[in-house]
């Protein structure tokens, strides 16, 4: 079966993580799998992609559906078309009016703050879809009040076949991974810890910072750091900024504190996360781990707005720190991790989709 991605652009964003994993699932299990879209930047994942067989679809251009990319796409006849239902659906449509290939439109944020642009209004993708998905559970509701004559299914993202899991690391050093988006409402929280660490040195010795991540306050997040490691006579904060595979840095981590998808990726490389973006969460625990799942790690809904509490984070770092040898981080650890390989596995994912492909009349050979 061809399937074809359609992306935005080549850059680094969560939809791009998405279409990075489920498209490597895809082609692992057989399909011949390619993604379409323009230029938009050096540091994106498409090496990532190659790696998994994915074939790179792009060219350079200022709209996302430009007639010269959406001949290109029209060469490799898909016969399953898989996009967003933000930037990349006008490409999508294109390519499915003329193509006749059946499309897949996966939502990724809350319908009811959907803006209505030009060809990715709620009513077109309601006309042209051929099947709907989405991986978090409050999407998923609102999904089910329109009412989709097409099928319409929650299914995870598909993360186990991009992380690799290495044995925990000890207390010391106490090496701190922020990974995720720098920007005002990503990372309140990563900004604490940076505006904090002189302090948080003085009562961790061992503490080293990494931040792994791109973003409106890249360049601010520098500075910072600049500031505090010189303060501090040592570096022991570093601002890595956009990183397409961050395998290493989790691997070095002792601690992630993570939101998101990038949670998932942190406990799935056997580490224990505080996670947080938008909404705090704290330390992932066993018994939180289906509501870190629903609220997709507290990305969108939880207990509270971090940016009104981002010190909350400085706590729980501290907490965690003090409390170690009582909290069983490695078992709790352990048990997180095997239970979040069942719940994200690539494998059950891909085979999810092909079930999907065949309701919508695929005929998937082999």
């Amino acid at each position: 079966m061809r399937i074809l991605f359609c992306s935005e652009g080549f850059i680094i964003d969560g939809v791009a993580s998405f279409n990075l994993y489920l498209s490597a699932a895809l082609s692992n299990a057989g399909h011949d799998v390619a993604i379409a879209g323009r230029w938009a930047g050096l540091k994106n994942f498409k090496e990532r992609h190659r790696k998994h067989g994915v074939r790179i679809i792009e060219t350079v251009s200022v709209p996302a559906d430009s007639p010269r990319l959406i001949k290109k796409a029209l060469s490799f006849r898909p016969d399953v078309i898989i996009t967003d239902a933000r930037r990349a659906f006008p490409l999508a449509l294109k390519i499915k009016l003329i193509s006749g290939a059946k499309l897949v439109t996966v939502f990724h944020d809350s319908i009811w703050n959907k803006p209505d642009k030009k060809n990715r209004e709620i009513a077109t993708i309601k006309k042209i879809s051929d099947g709907w998905v989405t991986s978090e559970k409050h999407i998923f509701e609102q999904m089910k009040e329109l009412s989709p004559e097409c099928p319409s299914l929650m299914i995870r993202r598909p993360i186990t076949d991009m992380v690799n899991s290495t044995p925990l690391s000890s207390r010391a050093p106490f090496r701190v991974l922020c990974l995720g988006r720098l920007s005002g409402y990503k990372s309140p929280g990563f900004r604490a810890l940076l505006e904090n660490a002189l302090e948080l040195k003085e009562k961790i010795p061992s503490l080293e910072l990494t931040f792994v991540g791109g973003g409106s306050r890249l360049h601010l997040f520098k500075a910072l750091a600049f500031r505090m490691n010189r303060k501090s006579g040592e570096k022991f904060i570093t601002i890595a900024g956009t990183i397409p595979d961050p395998t290493d840095f989790l691997a070095w981590s002792t601690l992630v504190c993570a939101g998101a998808t990038s949670a998932i990726e942190g406990l799935l490389s056997n580490r224990p996360v505080i996670a947080f973006s938008g909404y705090w969460m704290g330390l992932v625990r066993p018994d939180m781990l289906d509501y870190g799942i629903d609220t997709h790690f507290a990305e969108r809904s939880g207990d509270i707005l971090m940016r009104e509490h981002p010190e909350k984070v400085v706590e729980e770092l501290e907490r965690v720190y003090r409390e170690w040898e009582n909290l069983d981080v490695e078992q709790n650890t352990e048990i997180m991790r095997k239970r979040l390989e069942a719940e994200f596995s690539s494998k059950k994912v891909a085979c999810s989709f092909e079930k999907l492909f065949g309701r919508i009349g695929v005929e998937i050979q082999g």
